[in-house]
């Protein structure tokens, strides 16, 4: 069944040769032999590449799912040892590519690229020289007219009537010289027409097997963007638990790990308590955007570490270990103090200061007060709440909204914007703990529900605006999900595709840039 589509060749070329071996004349065989190699080249370079590479995407199918049945390993990992994976030379040279590429990036802790990145249809026209292909018809058509001009030119050219001889002469010139520019203009036209419908024929299968065998992957064999950050998280856990084991431990320190502490817990809690004595625990600015305009409007407090040997070290490795022993309060009101020194010193330096939003957990709602900390800060160092803004995570108004409720209006007398965090557009959902009384919802877009998803977009802005909430939006990573935050309605985000977190002296000197600007 595969070897099929090979017909449309063999009777392309026996047509081109069929039509060569009966001109009536050598004018129309040089023509029409024109017409037979190019018929030939075409075959060859445009033709069957084309059919090559649909059976090679109809085999990268089957071997999806001899992935997904393999018993031994996830199917990602298995499809990513297959040698020749499509059975044809060029895409099974893309694929080692797009291999060694997901490789590298795992090694760097890097979201891996998606297949189509490496393996699509524009790049399989470029193998099958598509734009030649393209320029094929019209050239058998232009030979067709070729011949019939150089026909009737040549019948035109012995006219002579001054005899009837020499006019029965003429005729036979004209009518010889018409059956040249005929045949050949039908030649052309045949061949022309053949080349077209078999070729846009066989790059619609080829463009179908493609769509099939890239939704498969997606759906078999690629992993979730969620998977490949749980993978990145442990991958540098792991390195950063094996690097602290090997750095010197002081006796006091030593003697705080305990063969009975799970885990990492044993080697990085001694080091996190620490680091906190010795201030080592800074924050970072997510910028957040005005989308239409891109100007900084606020930003978010991000914690991280500033080890002395290690460097900046992510929150996913000592978030958790922090919040296993109930220590993630204590590092959260170091943080939050420090924001609000922040904040002080840029209203004493003569800088207008833009919001700054801290986060609230779980844990901190039950375990204090939360309300009396905010403030208690702003008597403490003379800052006005709207320059501070409290994010409180999803899950801690999931779990703690008869406590949280409290917490929040009073937060919201006392004029702080209280921002709900970590919305993933399930309104129904959290409509089931009780009234939405937050200010704002910071929307997901990392989220399973809504990674990858811009077309469901629309329908959650809708009803934000039905239910008179207020949306901003995190994640914001590509141009395609800026453009359809702007059509619906949105005017403030963040995310990598406008800025990384920033120290705090590189925001401020974007700060300064902009108020000066």
């Amino acid at each position: 069944m595969r070897r099929l589509p090979y017909l449309f060749i063999v009777v392309y070329l026996l047509a081109s040769g069929m039509l060569a071996a009966y001109a009536p004349d050598r004018l129309s065989l040089v023509v029409v032999g024109c017409m037979c190699v190019i018929a030939a080249a075409s075959s060859v370079y445009c033709v069957a590449p084309v059919i090559a590479f649909t059976n090679g995407l109809r085999n990268g199918q089957d071997n999806i799912k001899r992935a997904m049945n393999a018993e031994g390993g996830t199917a990602w990992m298995v499809a990513l040892q297959m040698d020749r994976f499509f059975e044809q030379k060029t895409l099974d040279g893309l694929f080692q590519e797009y291999r060694e590429k997901v490789r590298q990036q795992r090694e760097n802790g890097l979201i891996i690229s998606d297949i189509d990145d490496s393996l699509n249809e524009d790049v399989l026209g470029l193998y099958s020289w598509q734009s030649v292909a393209a320029q094929i018809p019209g050239t058998m058509t232009g030979l067709g007219i070729l011949g019939t001009f150089l026909g009737l030119l040549m019948g035109l050219r012995g006219i002579n009537f001054m005899t009837v001889e020499a006019a029965l002469a003429s005729v036979e010139t004209i009518l010889a010289g018409i059956n040249t520019a005929f045949y050949t203009s039908i030649a052309g036209l045949i061949l022309s027409v053949f080349f077209n419908v078999s070729n846009n024929i066989l790059r619609n299968i080829m463009s179908r097997e493609m769509g099939l065998f890239l939704e498969e992957f997606h759906r078999v064999i690629i992993p979730t963007t969620e998977e490949q950050n749980r993978y990145s998280v442990r991958r540098e856990n792991r390195q950063i638990v094996e690097l602290l084991e090997r750095l010197p431990k002081k006796g006091a320190m030593q003697a705080m790990g305990s063969p009975a502490a799970p885990g990492n817990e044993q080697i990085l809690m001694p080091q996190i308590l620490d680091g906190l004595k010795k201030n080592e625990f800074v924050f970072f600015l997510q910028p957040r955007y005005e989308l239409n305009t891109r100007k900084v409007i606020g930003a978010e407090a991000l914690v991280r570490w500033n080890h002395p040997t290690l460097g900046v070290i992510s929150p996913a490795v000592f978030i958790p270990v922090l919040e296993g022993n109930g220590y993630i309060t204590k590092l959260d009101q170091y943080i939050w103090e420090k924001v609000c020194q922040l904040i002080r010193q840029w209203v004493d330096q003569g800088i207008r200061p833009v919001p700054i939003s801290v986060n609230v957990t779980k844990t901190d709602v039950l375990a204090m007060d939360v309300a009396d900390f905010f403030l208690e800060m702003l008597k403490k160092y003379r800052i006005p709440p709207k320059h501070l803004e409290i994010d409180i995570t999803e899950n801690a108004y999931l779990e703690a909204y008869g406590v949280l409720k409290d917490v929040v209006t009073r937060l919201q007398q006392a004029g702080f914007r209280v921002i709900l965090d970590g919305f993933n557009g399930d309104y129904i959902k959290l409509s089931s703990a009780g009234e939405i009384g937050v200010d704002q919802l910071k929307l997901n877009l990392r989220s399973e529900n809504l990674d990858g998803k811009l077309e469901i977009l629309p329908a959650v802005f809708d009803q934000a605006r039905t239910l008179r909430l207020n949306l901003l939006a995190e994640g914001i990573e590509s141009m395609e999900q800026l453009t359809m935050l702007r059509k619906c309605g949105c005017t403030e985000g963040q995310g990598y595709f406008f800025s990384r977190p920033l120290s705090v002296a590189e925001f401020e000197k974007n700060l300064k840039v902009g108020q000066n600007g």
